[in-house]
């Protein structure tokens, strides 16, 4: 299934359209809050036995996905590292929190690694973030990885405020259980250019892991959160607007 930059654009004004409440005799009414756009892809003739048809990869995407993702983020340093990032308005952990919360119960570790979606670490805490808490993150594809692989494990203090600006703009894919990729691609808010090259950057990378490219494409929708998912074909968007 190849998929035209036009028929791209297309589906996403459709979808951001259709995220407006209508009812006959009435003005149409936006939501009262900044909806996500959601981009989905079902794929097929994948054998996810195979691990190297499976994917777990942070994608850096070229514009951040919303305002501010502070709240999504927590940095695990030491000294000038967690001054650094204080400053920068992160949530942080020390290594005496680290220490602190390795003495709690299991439903405490598992309280704290589900409230954010990504970890930055000082590399000299890394060990002691594996051994703490490596069974917690690790299911949920959390724990920091160095670079290629990820961007999770910083060095220096000068590293830190380059970490934090690619996590507005990372997300996770993964293909593991279902051969199904869903992301966020960013917000309603935000230009239309920039959410098309948002989820472009997807659909290319996604088909580019693919064996046989765009033809393991089953289909691609965009949606918002509350609004009806659009599905990526020139015949589903004849259709709505009839």
């Amino acid at each position: 299934m190849k998929v035209s930059e036009k028929l791209l654009k297309k589906s996403l004004d459709a979808a951001i359209d259709l995220s407006v409440r209508r009812k006959k005799g009435f003005e149409p009414k936006k939501r009262k809050f900044d909806e996500s756009i959601d981009l989905i892809i079902n794929l097929k003739d994948i054998d996810l036995q195979d691990p190297k048809q499976r994917i777990d990869k942070e994608l850096i995407l070229p514009h951040p996905i919303s305002k501010s993702r502070k709240e999504q983020l927590c940095v695990i340093a030491d000294g000038e590292f967690l001054v650094q990032a204080k400053n920068l308005n992160v949530d942080t952990m020390s290594q005496e929190d680290l220490e602190k919360l390795n003495t709690q119960e299991k439903k405490e570790k598992k309280k704290f690694v589900k409230k954010y979606d990504f970890f930055i670490v000082e590399s000299r805490f890394m060990p002691t973030l594996a051994r703490y808490l490596a069974r917690f993150l690790g299911p949920q594809g959390k724990m920091p990885k160095p670079f290629p692989a990820g961007y999770g494990i910083v060095s220096s203090p000068e590293e830190l405020e380059n970490a934090i600006d690619r996590y507005k703009r990372i997300i996770q894919v993964r293909i593991k259980k279902n051969p199904i990729v869903q992301v966020k691609v960013g917000k309603k808010s935000m230009e239309m250019q920039k959410l098309f090259e948002n989820i472009k950057t997807v659909v290319d990378y996604v088909v580019d892991q693919m064996p046989h490219k765009f033809n393991n494409i089953n289909s691609i929708y965009i949606k918002t959160t509350m609004g009806r998912p659009v599905k990526v074909e020139e015949e589903f968007l004849e259709d709505i607007g009839e």
